[in-house]
């Protein structure tokens, strides 16, 4: 208040001890005298005179009212108005200016409109300290904190979530979605039935998930039947609390627990959900932030395929899976034609929109289980797990007429083409080498005789036939 409205002193006072007002916080841009702490009883001063009316209090000029009182001569106007947690008495908002007249009809209906949203902030936390005297429902919440902070996998935590409010509390149906620009996506749910009818995205602007995430705001629906929003996965489900996940003022997902006509939910509910929902926003962020900068750790900028270091991890790893399973694994070399040419020509712009598009075929013919990185400038490399040396022809093969579907050039097959034909070297583990660095050698050798004897062509290690 002191910074939007630029009033030199505000003041919340509540109530303590059935009787008493005592400041429990106070701002201003100038000293009145008032302290945290500082007491004075219902009927003293404007403060104590609103307290005891329970309604605004208005006054264009302090030295002339009879209420006010200060230990320094003042000139100015006050408002104070009360505040309740509920329906219940909880203090006043106190506001003066240096300025006589101060308030006009507007600055009161502002301030008083402030008042019933500080009101109803202070109902919230009542609620949740509330919450909090109950040893059983804090148990959870701390149980839960305690177990998801321990975590930095979204799928883990999520679960771990579920589980504990189904067997704590008895919920039926619960499920958690994370948004990505303008959908939720679901990360894990319990409790439906027909797994075919949850739905797995939602857009923002649907249903009762939409309104959480647009509105900031828990929704809770007593009866799902009279909500035309609703989005029906289990018609059993008659009750519904969808909690916003917000996290530095950003909606990040949603918590949401439906219940079946046996198990109406209640405001309890509400709390209970509203609490967890703030470790449960934190844990997730982090584990967004750690995925994030894991993948920036083993991820090439440019093309999104693994980096150098994943690769030469995953090539010792899939060598000795393949020594102890007796199966063949294939290493793919390739550089890009006359890259520099390429680059010099259109622009490095140009060049790293290549790249991504050649990593882009890679994925598209890659297998889930096969790895593909950048190696270095424009030369890349791929393993094919399980895949003896005519698999890995075959790959090549489609790689390297694919990357050239786009050529300005006509010859396709026996010219080179800048940044459209590849230089493609391949080896296979165990006929062409007994361990990974021979491996990589040999397939690194075969890709630079391909570029030697003229580029366009695929080299295998074994065999010095051009292909």
């Amino acid at each position: 208040m002191i910074h939007r409205f630029r009033y030199p002193h505000a003041v919340i006072s509540k109530l303590v001890d059935g009787d008493m007002l005592e400041v429990a916080v106070f701002a201003g841009t100038q000293d009145y005298g008032y302290r945290r702490g500082y007491r004075q009883k219902i009927g003293i001063g404007i403060i104590g005179h609103t307290a005891e009316i329970r309604k605004t209090y208005i006054t264009d000029n302090i030295e002339k009212d009879p209420y006010y009182f200060s230990n320094n001569s003042y000139t100015g106007s006050v408002i104070c108005t009360p505040l309740f947690s509920g329906e219940n008495f909880f203090g006043v908002l106190y506001i003066e200016s240096k300025q006589t007249n101060e308030f006009d009809a507007l600055d009161i209906k502002t301030i008083e409109t402030l008042a019933t949203h500080i009101s109803a902030s202070l109902n919230r936390a009542t609620l949740y300290m509330q919450l909090q005297e109950t040893v059983w429902m804090l148990s959870i919440v701390q149980n839960i904190s305690k177990t998801i902070s321990k975590s930095l996998d979204k799928d883990i935590i999520s679960q771990q979530v579920l589980q504990a409010l189904q067997e704590s509390l008895g919920y039926t149906h619960i499920s958690i979605y994370l948004l990505e620009d303008d959908y939720l996506h679901i990360i894990n749910e319990v409790g439906y039935k027909d797994k075919s009818k949850v739905y797995r995205s939602i857009h923002i602007s649907q249903g009762v998930h939409g309104r959480a995430i647009r509105t900031k705001s828990i929704q809770f629906i007593e009866d799902t039947s009279k909500d035309a929003g609703y989005l029906t996965a289990d018609n059993s489900v008659t009750s519904e609390i969808c909690v916003p996940l917000i996290q530095d003022e950003k909606v990040i997902g949603t918590i949401n627990v439906e219940s079946e006509g046996t198990h109406k939910l209640t405001q309890n509910d509400v709390t209970l959900l509203s609490t967890i929902a703030t470790p449960l926003a934190i844990a997730m962020d982090n584990a967004r932030l750690h995925e994030e900068i894991k993948k920036m750790a083993t991820t090439d900028a440019v093309t999104g395929l693994s980096n150098r270091h994943v690769f030469e991890a995953s090539l010792v790893a899939e060598v000795e899976r393949a020594q102890r399973s007796g199966s063949p694994v294939s290493l793919i070399i390739f550089d890009i034609d006359s890259f520099k040419e390429y680059n010099d020509t259109y622009g490095h712009p140009a060049g790293d929109a290549r790249l991504k598009s050649i990593a882009d075929i890679i994925k598209k013919n890659l297998r889930k289980y096969d790895i593909a990185a950048r190696y270095g400038g424009d030369e890349f490399a791929i393993i094919l797990s399980g895949s003896n040396q005519q698999n890995a022809l075959n790959f090549a093969t489609r790689l390297r007429e694919a990357t050239q579907l786009d050529s300005p050039q006509q010859e396709k097959n026996e010219h080179s083409s800048a940044g459209y034909t590849l230089s493609i070297g391949i080896a296979t583990f165990p006929q062409d080498a007994t361990t990974h660095n021979e491996l990589l050698f040999v397939a690194d050798y075969a890709a630079m005789r391909a570029k030697q004897l003229g580029k366009n062509r695929i080299r295998l290690a074994s065999d010095s036939i051009q292909r």
